[in-house]
């Protein structure tokens, strides 16, 4: 007997430590720049990243983990908004896009002020950024190796 069980659907959970091996190993080129950028290991900042996340989300398809994303401590009560994801995040990220509209209104739950550093050399998630309604600065030099970034922010506005 053949089950309709709907296949590539896109759903997003609690993220768990066991996720961050399988986006660590398939992690876009562009995060993996940025992260190096940062003189930091894709796999260790992912883990950091999650464990001090205030909240954070793993997107799935078919259970497999193609990114995961949250929010930290920031300074003078900000929060960090970060994602990360992998290849395969681009065959389904505007579904991706329109569900994690949510998972940024917690995150301004959380942190009514959210801001942090995006390489201006990953195009994907400056348009992401700018599509979810965050403010894109001017590059500076940011970050261990002084690389140019964009700062981004946003704020609840009621």
């Amino acid at each position: 007997m053949e089950h309709n069980i709907p296949k590539n659907i896109p759903v997003i959970i609690p993220a768990l430590p066991e996720h961050v091996r399988c986006i660590a190993a398939n992690m876009r080129p562009a995060d993996v720049a940025e992260i190096r950028a940062l003189a930091w290991e894709p796999e260790s900042a992912l883990r950091i990243s999650l464990r001090t996340s205030l909240a954070a989300w793993t997107g799935t398809v078919d259970g497999v983990p193609v990114c995961m994303f949250g929010v930290c401590d920031g300074e003078m009560g900000e929060g960090r908004p970060w994602m990360i994801g992998t290849a395969d995040l681009e065959r389904y990220a505007v579904i991706f896009l329109r569900r994690c509209r949510k998972q940024v209104e917690r995150m301004l739950d959380i942190r009514p002020v959210l801001a942090n550093y995006v390489s201006v050399d990953n195009n994907r998630a400056i348009q992401w950024l700018t599509w979810l309604g965050f403010t894109i600065d001017a590059p500076l030099p940011w970050g261990a190796r002084r690389q140019l970034f964009h700062r981004f922010e946003l704020r609840r506005t009621t």
